[in-house]
């Protein structure tokens, strides 16, 4: 009899294990063997966490359509009668909440393990990391003297055409600057005076990209973009300086939703808490410099905590709301100064 059931229980064992393996099952009883993930990650991160995936799960092939976080969503739009994704990874949440009809409430069951206030009462997105907003300069083309302290000493006149700075349009990161301007200086005439004025002085750039490579590079000495992005070539021994500006900075979550109606929707579930499980904010925190939205990780070797950042009081739903407005008026002002 105990030969019987530790056989019983062996078989037990390896059919779980071949269900894992095959993938989640999907409404028609079919298994789903991969997942269409969209990301605004930069690739070899991309790379990282859909390698570690599918060595989980074999029996998932993880295709991914990399790009800023307008494009993603107009690509959303374009396909919304017939979606061709599944999730979203690590995009502009402001651009999630404006456009929240394209999307599945869902609550990952890793949830519980987050810090609070990091799960929406529609549970329309779930946070990915947690980033602040930084000026980014080349040490070899900025003197200590001279670097910038604040956002608006990037008005200096010897910084014309040397501020690297991604298309808002584009760029969810650089949406969230400008909100970030537009919530110190004023929302309002004043507000998009200083928008203009910086404009003015930078190199206005297609991708997010091109703005931390290009400093890094030397191509520009001084670039406006997000804390890891400048971290990880930091590490990397890039002479490299980040600042968090004296006015203050954004601190807030990229966010990842699930795509209503997506062709491979528990697969999708399976991909989102993946990237929120304590594996893998352990791997954006080691390797790549991110802050997690976990309790149970730690933070980035070499970084300030958070509370010795001066962080303003980003407001989501105003970022969210006004959307199309405020990218509408950023394209005035950019063909009005370019």
């Amino acid at each position: 009899m105990g030969r019987i059931r530790g056989w019983v229980l062996g078989m037990c064992l390896v059919a779980c294990l071949l269900a894992v393996a095959a993938g989640p099952v999907g409404a028609q009883g079919k298994p789903e063997d991969s997942v269409v993930v969209y990301s605004a990650f930069d690739a070899h991160g991309v790379n990282a966490v859909v390698a570690a995936f599918e060595k989980k799960y074999p029996g998932i092939k993880v295709s991914t359509v990399v790009a800023g976080t307008g494009e993603i969503i107009k690509r959303m739009e374009a396909e919304k009668e017939r979606p061709l994704g599944d999730v979203v990874w690590s995009i502009g949440l402001d651009a999630i909440v404006d456009k929240k009809g394209l999307f599945e409430p869902y609550l990952t069951k890793e949830a519980g393990s987050f810090f609070p206030g990091q799960v929406p009462a529609d549970r329309v997105w779930t946070p990915f990391t947690t980033m602040p907003y930084v000026i980014m300069y080349n040490k070899k083309l900025v003197s200590e003297a001279e670097k910038p302290k604040a956002w608006k000493d990037a008005l200096d006149a010897k910084w014309k055409g040397k501020v690297a700075y991604a298309d808002a349009s584009k760029s969810g990161s650089s949406y969230i600057l400008l909100v970030t301007w537009l919530s110190i200086y004023g929302k309002n005439d004043a507000g998009w005076k200083f928008v203009e004025d910086l404009l003015r002085q930078s190199k206005v750039l297609p991708k997010s990209s091109m703005t931390y490579q290009g400093v890094a590079n030397g191509e520009y000495p001084i670039g406006l973009t997000f804390e890891q992005a400048a971290f990880e070539y930091l590490k990397g021994g890039a002479p490299i300086g980040l600042i968090y500006p004296s006015e203050g900075t954004a601190i807030t979550p990229d966010g990842s939703a699930l795509i209503r109606n997506a062709p491979h929707p528990n697969a999708a579930k399976l991909f989102l808490d993946f990237t929120v499980s304590k594996e893998m904010q352990d791997l954006m925190v080691d390797r790549f410099g991110r802050r997690s939205v976990r309790k149970d990780v730690g933070s980035p070797a070499g970084l300030p905590a958070l509370d010795q950042i001066k962080a303003i009081n980003y407001d989501l739903d105003y970022a969210a709301t006004n959307r199309t407005q405020i990218l509408k008026r950023f394209q005035d002002a950019l063909i009005k100064t370019q």
